[in-house]
């Protein structure tokens, strides 16, 4: 298998996002751990059963990333910007419960133009070959 993840297409504004979805504890634990890079136009969603203040760190992380915090309601309620593998052992936080984490190269939730309030819209499955 190549990939485990299911790839969704997600909108913040008027940007389209592909996201690898991380649903469950041992994708949720791994998470970008151990790659190289996350290609430009792409980010990893964490999504979890309920909401929560979900702590984040960059253990094993090789590359910078933009941390955006997003509610039950679907709405961006922070973002930990150009959080670097240097900061391990420290622990990011939510500033509120989170249901929604997205994880983006870092500076791409500035060159994409998110902000707090924004609404994110789930898109559907993309295609992915096995």
């Amino acid at each position: 298998m190549i990939n485990e993840n299911q790839v969704k297409v997600i909108k913040v504004g008027e940007v389209s996002i592909q996201v690898e979805v991380v649903n469950t504890l041992e994708t949720r634990a791994r998470g970008l751990s151990g790659r190289k890079s996350l290609a430009e136009n792409m980010g990893m969603l964490f999504v979890f059963d309920q909401s929560g203040k979900y702590g984040f760190w960059m253990k094993d992380m090789n590359f910078a990333i933009d941390i955006v915090w997003i509610d039950e309601g679907l709405q961006v309620i922070g973002i930990t910007k150009e959080v670097t593998p240097e900061t391990f052992p420290e622990v990011f936080y939510p500033p509120g419960p989170v249901r929604y984490v997205l994880e983006l190269p870092s500076g791409k939730s500035r060159d994409f133009g998110i902000d707090i309030d924004q609404v994110v819209f789930l898109g559907t499955q993309s295609t992915q070959s096995e």
